[in-house]
């Protein structure tokens, strides 16, 4: 069961398809906002919408003294060798110890010394944030990569303990510190605040010695048991990109419009690329954390690692020769080099310094504090305005002789969307996902259903709607073309990922049909396999001519069906059949490429006989339409001689409690081919007696042989 669980979880598509729904099927705008209300904001995300480039300049003299009395006119600002006009000027200066803060105070007149404030960005949105708030103030993230640190408690217990020290001997309220980790996804655990208490609190519960079996269940859980899924490679990476530095991406452009220098402190056990385009997303990081003025720097806590050629307590010698030929000790080392690569390139490109082969890590924290001493904040607006995507090369001089300056060598340009790259469109499908906000400029809704597929496993499909208006057809002669592209990932409470799916759906239709389409609404479904349990689905649709991107996010329970009680399926509600066998013409489906193929499943859940139903999400109807209702049963009784089950099924349309609609008794007393113990339930009902309004659809299954009933009722809208 476990081989053919994973082969299928695999390939994932199971139920691929494209159909063009009716126009008479159009939702509400009412309907559609509603279901795409967002959730509550669990991580800050900001907008940028300039070209203003901000920049962070450390001036020092000859013994490596900061500089604090230069002015505007002292600095002049070359882009691409084009001299640029600086709009903005700002000094930052932040005490290093307790002692230097205590000092400054004192110093300054009573009247001027500043109040004990204490800030939270947890409990201020990000649009009431003041700049006196975050002005001469340091800015330190603490990353922790669960994902990496997971795997050995004593690395991560490292790197907490570190932190935890820092928090309280030697912050101060200059010290605005946030805390984030990453294991499958990024997480905010705690934003910039100077409560000590607070921040303490937070590193408490990451640190394993200090919460105990409980918090390193809940962080570091990588159980690969029957009873977890968890993907392969393939599947967990889907654009060959890594998506820790997608979370680091993350992180700078969430506190973009906070102009002050950013300090990340990035633990982790090692960070070794996944394939050859991890290099574009290592150069798009360091860009992205350079234009939001983030220095990284990289700590490698698992300390100074001794390389033992006989193998370790954790790993066995070598077999054959290697051992004895010193090929052993020098796979070693180079797999040593290559995680720890990623981490000095990440820490050089942003100013940073990488924190390896040592077991003190603390020294960080000093190099940070020195770093972030004295600054200057520079801002321009770029007089090239192309959206070319190129490199744009910054250059600074100060009117002052013998110092050294240090600052971001330039950033890359912004670029259309028409202009991007296959592998830049990847990434920003990966960087939505990343941001927990709604987009909104492509709005479609979703619905998911579950049907038995084995002892252990449902199928689940899942339909999605969108007006044909919000895709943009390009004209081809005398056909039109769209391109739509589908991301989807599912994930369980931990965050863990149980399922993804991508597609892309070319579209090329005669125009007559193209038109039609735009007045109407178009339906896509895909589906997976999911073991019992709770899982929040997130879909990702773009229109890849616009670049234009929608998104909806739906929790879904997956129930338990043993088959030993009486059960239902999800209850579908359909206006439509179509062929189960038909094609649409004109539609072309690309999946995962050419490494992945179409799965054929023992029993299409969906499918009645040779048709299929298509539900009509948001459970809305024309007076003038039938209704199709479907559903599986599973756990009837089977008679004795027949060996067969006896169903009857009622339908009850209910209005404000009062039965205003019933169908004829419908009954099933044969089996599902080939599957023995499961029954199938397809009634037809027309609404035309029915008025506009919301009604109750009320079940009623009957199990003759058992003598048992299961009642369940379903919220409907008649337009």
């Amino acid at each position: 069961m476990s081989h053919n669980l994973k082969n299928i979880s695999r390939l994932l598509l199971l139920l691929l398809c494209c159909c063009v729904w009716s126009p008479r099927l159009t939702l509400p705008q009412a309907n559609q906002a509603k279901e795409q209300a967002p959730r509550q904001r669990e991580l800050p995300t900001f907008r940028v919408a300039s070209n203003l480039v901000v920049v962070d300049v450390t001036v020092r003299d000859k013994k490596g003294n900061p500089i604090r009395d230069l002015t505007r006119e002292n600095f002049k600002v070359l882009e691409d060798n084009v001299p640029q006009e600086i709009v903005t000027f700002s000094q930052e200066s932040i005490p290093v110890t307790r002692e230097e803060t205590i000092a400054e105070d004192e110093s300054k007149p009573k009247a001027a010394q500043p109040p004990k404030q204490v800030i939270n960005f947890n409990v201020t949105p990000p649009s009431e944030v003041k700049r006196e708030d975050v002005q001469d103030k340091r800015l330190i993230i603490l990353y922790f990569d669960l994902s990496s640190l997971g795997s050995d408690p004593d690395n991560l217990i490292r790197s907490v303990s570190t932190a935890e020290e820092y928090v309280s001997k030697r912050s101060t309220a200059q010290d605005l510190l946030a805390i984030a980790t990453y294991e499958s996804t990024l997480q905010l655990v705690q934003d910039f605040t100077n409560d000590r208490d607070l921040l303490l609190k937070a590193l408490k519960r990451l640190n394993p010695s200090e919460a105990g079996d409980t918090a390193t269940e809940d962080l570091g859980d990588q159980d690969t048991s029957d009873d977890v899924y968890v993907p392969d490679d393939v599947q967990f990476n889907v654009f060959n990109t890594d998506r820790r530095l997608s979370s680091i991406d993350t992180l700078a452009k969430m506190y973009r419009d906070l102009p002050e220098r950013k300090s990340l402190i990035y633990f982790s056990s090692g960070f070794t690329t996944t394939g050859s385009e991890n290099n574009s997303q290592i150069r798009y990081t360091v860009d992205s954390a350079n234009r939001s003025n983030m220095t990284i720097y990289t700590v490698d806590s698992r300390g100074l690692i001794a390389l033992p050629p006989g193998g370790g307590s954790r790993s066995g010698s070598p077999g054959g020769r290697a051992l004895f030929s010193g090929d052993a000790v020098s796979r070693q080392t180079a797999s040593l080099t290559a995680s720890q690569e990623t981490l000095t390139t990440l820490a050089h490109d942003t100013g940073g310094e990488a924190f390896q082969d040592t077991n003190d890590i603390a020294p960080v924290f000093t190099k940070v504090l020195t770093d972030t001493q004295s600054y200057y904040i520079l801002g321009y607006y770029s007089t090239n305005n192309k959206e070319d995507g190129k490199f744009r090369k910054i250059e600074l001089t100060v009117t002052r002789p013998d110092v050294k300056i240090t600052h971001r060598p330039g950033y890359f340009a912004s670029k259309q969307f028409t202009r991007l790259t296959q592998t830049e469109r990847d990434r920003q499908l990966e960087e939505a996902f990343a941001v927990d906000r709604p987009f909104t400029d492509l709005p479609f809704i979703l619905e998911a259903d579950y049907f038995k597929d084995d002892k252990d496993t449902s199928v689940v499909p899942v339909s999605l709607q969108l007006a044909g208006n919000g895709i943009q057809f390009e004209e081809k002669g005398n056909r039109r073309e769209a391109q739509i592209e589908f991301l989807a990932r599912i994930t369980d409470p931990k965050g863990k990922v149980a399922g993804v799916a991508r597609d892309i759906v070319q579209v090329r239709l005669p125009v007559q049909t193209a038109e039609k389409i735009k007045t109407g609404q178009i339906l896509y479904t895909t589906g997976f396999q999911l073991r019992p349990g709770d899982y929040n689905m997130k879909f990702l649709m773009r229109d890849n001519r616009t670049g234009k991107l929608g998104s909806f996010e739906q929790s879904l329970t997956v129930p338990p069906i043993d088959g030993k009680k009486l059960q239902l399926s999800s209850i579908v509600l359909g206006s439509r059949l179509v062929n189960a066998q038909e094609d649409t013409p004109g539609v072309q489906h690309s999946g995962f490429g050419e490494r992945f193929r179409m799965l054929a499943v023992k029993h299409d859940p969906m499918k009645i006989e040779d048709k299929r139903i298509v539900p009509s999400i948001g459970n809305v109807f024309l007076a003038r339409q039938t209704l199709y209702v479907y559903f599986q049963v599973y756990g009837a009784g089977e008679d004795s001689q027949t060996r067969k089950p006896s169903l009857e099924t009622l339908l009850l349309f209910l209005k404000d409690k009062t039965k205003v609609l019933e169908s004829q008794p419908y009954r099933v007393t044969d089996w599902i081919k080939d599957s023995k113990g499961v029954a199938t339930v397809t009634m037809a009902i027309p609404l035309k007696s029915l008025k506009r309004g919301a009604y109750a659809l009320q079940i009623h299954l009957r199990d003759e042989v058992t003598d048992s009933n299961h009642f369940q009722r379903v919220p409907i809208v008649i337009n």
